[in-house]
């Protein structure tokens, strides 16, 4: 009996040797390297990280229940209940790239989001992939809390607004969001905005959208939000290229190149050419890239250098009773962009990072070939030149408390023939100091503070004496993680944007009769904000977040339709808003993805309208994917929205002021597909946009394309 209860004992002890086992991976189905793994079960809990390979094991385990729970930075959390009777050993764990607002992605040079509880959208590359967007200020049309004005796809008048932190107007630059490539500001100083042109969506990585003010870090024109766009790693070596065929005569060529050395050196090249005929007259366009990264992981040294010759059309607007404003004028464009990054590793947690750029636009401007003598205008030109130099010391103690400190100085030049012409070459200096902290109250509850002191003395040229701006940006953050589902945040902060160039000096007659004239006795504008953020993650792979706010706007810059057109400090302006996004997976094969946004900008005093904010914007997309296989069919609606109509003869004069007739442009539905084939080592794709061919217009008789088709293919090597 003895040996019998023995082997009994023996047999239950064997029993309850079990383990658990598997991979986390992303949705590339590329494994995840120090994922952490936390695996709790009744009155225990284990942790362990994943190794190189993605693989994690828990060994000498009981049977019952248990909880695991995989996070890493950049990825959203999950939770994955288990019901262990026997060991399990090939366990396959998913994780999507997601929202960062606790931790942030590692990116080189300056960080949007790093260590930051802002309410912070990351786009990851999967993504990027399936959107089969030809340009970046096309895949942002899709974004929640994101609006796109435009020409045209591949054109230069690009305006994009977080939150309705900006709008189009013709003359006016009141561009609002900062955008970054890895870290390092691309701004052309003469008005803010950005050479999306330039830009390659072919190389990029992911994208991090950081929503509401941020000045309290990036200080000028980081008042609406900041955008970086974070290129692509040398995680493995590949040659490819890319083919791009499709309507209006598209034409598109991409070579790639990735490569390390026996020192772990690495180097990212390539070269691109892009041209079309567009979708009406002058609206051509023809543009040559090339990107060349090198990273060095031991002596944590990158650089980068990225070279743009582009031409554009200026298709000018189309307005069938005033054939007089059709446009032939032609642009060159050639932009050069050079980046520096070196970070310095101490004890404790503690590192200091360097960063250099230096950015310089050409832009002229001419006449097409046939213009006729009555069109014929005079060339003009920018020149364009920004320096930014920038430290940052950041620790990380006791693994709890993160502190960044650092000062910004910033050198920018703009030579412009449609300067008033008593300004010669104005220059301007922006030195900005900054500190954060970040540090939990306890388990559950994240608390961050941080400032930023900004001074910038502005020399317009000549005789005329300094202009000189100053403003100091607080921002307060509260996340609370009520348990391992759900997540509130609510964040307190001030942002400021000091007026550009343009807005100071600009002085130039429109074809369409108006004169534009800058003012240089603006004020700086600032802008009060609370946000409030809500997200829920359960345990099927459904992610909900809500995201409110309320923004107040003082002295905002705008130019008013006066005698001349004049740049101004309007009086109060505020906005409310709501942003909401679901997503899920309807099976392993389809998934399905709504964004929700509500937006409502008043002039709190009503004297001027407020342009070009629809208030409502959905976004949706229904996905299937399988082995290599992918369909996406896309929708996208924006409600009417306001626009003063300045080419309309039925205006009046009120207080030397003109007050054109207020219009609405239509409501849109668009309709969008893409789908992809992956044969061996080639990659097929077709898309389809504006598929129902309907004719809208994004900007006042400005018409965008019909139905777009586009065919393209890559070849990896």
């Amino acid at each position: 009996m003895k040996f019998f209860i023995s082997i009994l004992f023996l047999g239950l002890i064997i029993a309850q040797d079990l383990s658990i086992g598997g991979i986390v991976y992303d949705s590339d189905s590329s494994p995840i390297v120090d994922a952490n793994i936390v695996l709790a079960g009744e009155n225990i809990e284990f942790g362990t990280a994943t190794d190189e390979n993605g693989f994690f094991t828990f060994k000498n385990l009981k049977s019952g229940e248990y909880i695991i729970s995989v996070s890493v930075i950049g990825f959203y959390k999950k939770l994955i209940p288990l019901s262990i009777e026997d060991s399990i050993e090939n366990l396959s764990i998913r994780l999507k790239e997601g929202s960062v607002l606790l931790d942030g992605l590692e990116v080189v040079g300056r960080f949007p989001s790093k260590h930051i509880p802002d309410f912070t959208e990351n786009i990851n590359a999967n993504e990027l992939k399936n959107s089969n967007s030809e340009t970046i200020s096309e895949l942002f049309r899709d974004v929640v809390g994101v609006d796109v004005q435009m020409e045209h796809n591949t054109g230069r008048n690009v305006n994009l607004s977080i939150r309705g932190s900006s709008d189009y107007k013709p003359g006016g630059y009141n561009n609002r969001v900062l955008v970054l490539l890895d870290g390092f500001q691309v701004s052309i100083p003469n008005s803010g905005s950005v050479d999306w042109n330039a830009l390659p969506l072919e190389f990029i990585d992911n994208i991090e959208i950081a929503k509401g003010p941020v000045s309290s870090l990036y200080g000028q024109n980081s008042m609406g939000g900041v955008i970086n766009l974070v290129t692509k790693k040398s995680q493995e070596e590949f040659s490819k290229i890319k083919v791009n065929l499709g309507s209006f005569n598209r034409r598109d060529i991409s070579l790639g190149l990735n490569r390390e050395n026996k020192n772990g050196l690495s180097y990212l090249t390539l070269f691109q050419h892009k041209e079309g005929d567009g979708h009406r007259f002058n609206a051509q366009h023809r543009q040559n890239n090339f990107y060349f990264k090198a990273h060095s992981p031991k002596s944590n040294f990158t650089t980068s250098i990225m070279i743009n010759k582009s031409f554009n059309g200026q298709p000018g607007f189309d307005k069938p009773e005033r054939p007089s404003l059709i446009s032939y004028r032609l642009s060159d464009r050639d932009s050069i962009y050079l980046q520096f990054f070196k970070r310095f590793d101490f004890e404790d947690n503690q590192n200091f990072d360097f960063s250099f750029n230096v950015n310089h636009f050409y832009t002229y401007y001419r006449d097409r070939e046939d213009v006729p003598e009555s069109e014929q205008q005079s060339d003009t030109y920018y020149n364009d030149l920004s320096a930014n130099l920038r430290f940052e010391y950041q620790w990380l103690f006791n693994d709890k408390i993160y502190l960044i400190v650092g000062d910004d100085i910033i050198f920018d030049q703009s030579d412009i023939t449609i300067f008033n012409n008593i300004y010669d070459k104005p220059w301007q200096l922006t030195n900005g100091t900054f500190a954060r902290t970040q540090f939990e109250l306890n388990e559950k509850l994240l608390f961050s503070v941080g400032a930023r002191y900004d001074y910038r003395s502005i020399d317009p040229g000549g005789a005329y004496s300094r202009i000189n701006f100053n403003a100091f940006s607080p921002k307060i953050n509260f996340t609370y993680n009520s348990n391992n589902f759900t997540r509130w945040n609510f964040g307190l902060s001030k942002g400021f944007r000091a007026p550009s160039f343009s807005e100071l000096f600009l002085k130039y007659a429109t074809d369409y009769g108006l004169n534009h004239q800058g003012n240089p006795n603006l004020k700086p504008e600032e802008l009060y904000a609370i946000d409030v953020g809500y997200n829920y993650t359960n345990l099927s792979d459904i992610n909900f977040s809500i995201n409110t706010f309320y923004y107040l706007y003082n002295d905002m810059i705008d130019f008013i339709y006066a005698l001349p057109v004049t740049s101004k400090n309007r009086t109060d302006v505020n906005s409310v808003g709501l942003e909401t996004n679901l997503s899920f997976d309807l099976s392993s094969y389809w998934k399905f993805n709504i964004g929700y946004t509500y937006l409502e900008v008043d002039d709190i005093n009503d004297i001027d309208p407020i342009l070009y904010r629809p208030k409502h914007k959905i976004a949706s997309k229904i996905m299937y994917q399988k082995n290599k296989i992918n369909h996406t069919l896309s929708f996208n609606f924006q409600s009417e929205q306001d626009y003063q109509d300045f080419l309309s003869d039925d205006y009046q004069f009120i207080d030397s002021e003109i007050r054109f007739p207020l219009e609405k442009l239509d409501s849109l539905l668009l309709v969008n597909y893409t789908g992809s084939y992956q044969f061996n080592d080639i990659d097929f794709s077709l898309k389809v946009s504006n598929m129902l061919d309907v004719e809208y217009e994004l900007i006042q008789d400005y018409p965008m394309p019909g139905r777009v088709i586009s065919f393209s293919f890559q070849q990896h090597f």
